[in-house]
């Protein structure tokens, strides 16, 4: 997902909310790993979630906005600005993944 933060949101208060989202996305059945980038260039984000497949995928993203520990990191987000796409790996280096 890529995305912007709205206007007034604290970096803090920002890293705040996207750990509240931590203990849900590890409990959901395919989670792998997760890294959230800032891009230096724009401020734009990006969050980067690995799964075992795109069904897990499918199916957390539609448990998240269910889930009351998600309300905080979505409130951050600039609904305008949201981007969410899939994509499969299709090379990596080194070529085993820590997972």
């Amino acid at each position: 997902m890529t995305f912007r933060t709205r206007d007034g949101v604290l970096e803090q208060q920002f890293e705040e909310a996207v750990r509240s989202v931590d203990d849900f996305l590890a409990e959901q059945p395919g989670f792998l790993s997760r890294q959230v980038l800032t891009v230096d260039a724009d401020g734009s984000r990006v969050d980067l979630v690995w799964w075992k497949d795109l069904a897990a995928a499918r199916s957390a993203a539609e448990a998240i906005r269910r889930d009351p520990r998600a309300a905080s990191f979505m409130s951050c987000l600039d609904p305008d600005a949201v981007r969410v796409s899939h994509a499969r790996l299709t090379h990596a280096r080194p070529e085993q993944l820590p997972w």
